[in-house]
């Protein structure tokens, strides 16, 4: 069962459907809220076509129904007698107000599984905060040291992560933990709940930083990244986007000063040696960039890498779409939608011994189920009874 709304909920649910499960997601009667996020197309928002509702729910079953309605609750404890698991990311006393709390859904299911998600937990004294991607990336850490570099802080303050990280990462770490919930169950027969916080998903991943810190360095924070330099790791801009190239080897610098048709400047003294390329990469990289502007980066990276010089492009979407390797995976999988058309979703990042693969049904309707679900081969409910739901507003 997937209560969730947005991201991080869904995405967990949507694992266990991709992988089989029967997966039947409730969404209020008014819809998941990701339904009005987008990306739309051509900019025109429509609740059946929000990319981004459309790549979280396919494999699943879409019903709706009112919680917080005596009617809609009973519908839902019916529901959860047959369930193996519920995911969910309402703000942590929203259950218990509706008195669906684990200990109420533990009498009609003792063996059930609740994943609650919320940006701090279910306890402490942040519990009840509301947060998104922009305040757990800040307040985890990770903005704190991620992306760089800069030079002056107080101009280049801290970023969030992008295309919602923060909640991606909850979702993935949230399935991890279900599963072990679920493996718990095979054993003992009980059901668990899982209390799963977004900031403590997030702040495990600057470990650098909290090992330098833990051993008494000072806090790491954006700067200019002088390591990339030593190395002579270079982001350089191309006709199509950018390429990282890093001749910081002697000879490997050698090659790329042939490759770049041994321009004058190279002769300069300034950058002879590494040392002296490292001591004056500010007078360098514009020298770099300006060879590499005029060229496509799949030239610049394809010819490095053919005179053994590390060096690759920096990706876009329509390179990933496009890429060979994927394409050879099958990583890409394709979906027919009612509304939406034909889509293209990312697929498992993963192959199993049987070399099955990834299919997808589309993400449902706003309560395109409803009947399948709860009318008589469902629950029970006959068409009459669907109808005073719906004219009631449970569902």
């Amino acid at each position: 069962m997937d209560l969730g709304q947005g991201i991080s909920a869904p995405f967990c649910a949507k694992m266990f459907g991709d992988l089989g499960a029967i997966v039947i997601k409730i969404e209020p009667p008014t819809g998941d809220r990701s339904r009005k996020m987008g990306p739309f197309p051509n900019d025109l928002p429509d609740r059946e076509q929000s990319g981004l509702f459309l790549s979280l729910n396919t494999n699943k079953l879409g019903i709706t129904l009112d919680l917080g309605i005596p009617e809609g609750r009973k519908l839902f404890i019916n529901l959860i007698e047959q369930a193996d698991l519920v995911i969910e990311n309402f703000p942590p006393n929203y259950l218990t107000s509706v008195k669906l709390d684990f200990g109420a859904m533990q009498v009609h299911n003792p063996s059930l599984i609740l994943t609650s998600i919320s940006p701090f937990g279910q306890t402490g004294p942040w519990n009840n905060y509301l947060a998104d991607n922009l305040v757990i990336s800040n307040l985890s850490g990770f903005s704190r040291i991620h992306p760089g570099p800069v030079d002056n802080l107080a101009e280049q303050p801290p970023l969030q992560l992008a295309a919602h990280q923060s909640e991606f990462i909850a979702g993935i770490t949230a399935a991890a933990a279900t599963s072990i919930a679920i493996i718990k169950r095979l054993s003992t027969g009980s059901g668990s709940h899982i209390d799963l916080s977004e900031i403590e998903s997030l702040s495990v991943l600057p470990q650098t930083g909290l090992t330098e810190y833990a051993e008494g360095n000072t806090s790491r924070g954006r700067h200019k990244n002088v390591s990339g330099i030593e190395s002579l790791r270079a982001i350089l801009p191309c006709i199509d986007g950018y390429v990282s190239i890093s001749p910081r080897q002697q000879d490997q610098w050698e090659r790329f000063v042939e490759m770049m048709g041994d321009p004058d400047w190279a002769k300069d003294s300034r950058f002879e040696t590494r040392a002296e390329r490292v001591a004056n990469w500010e007078a360098l990289e514009p020298l770099l960039s300006s060879w590499t502007s005029k060229l496509p980066k799949e030239h610049v990276y394809r010819e490095a890498q053919g005179r053994h010089i590390p060096s690759f492009p920096m990706n876009n979407v329509p390179d990933l779409l496009n890429s060979p390797q994927f394409e050879a995976r099958k990583f890409f999988t394709n979906s027919q939608h009612p509304v939406a058309g034909k889509l293209t979703f990312p697929g498992w990042p993963f192959h199993t011994e049987e070399g099955n693969n990834l299919t997808l049904s589309p993400a449902p309707l706003l309560g395109q189920h409803n009947q399948l679900v709860m009318g008589p081969n469902g629950l029970g409910l006959d068409s009459k009874h669907l109808e005073l739901l719906k004219a009631i507003k449970v569902i």
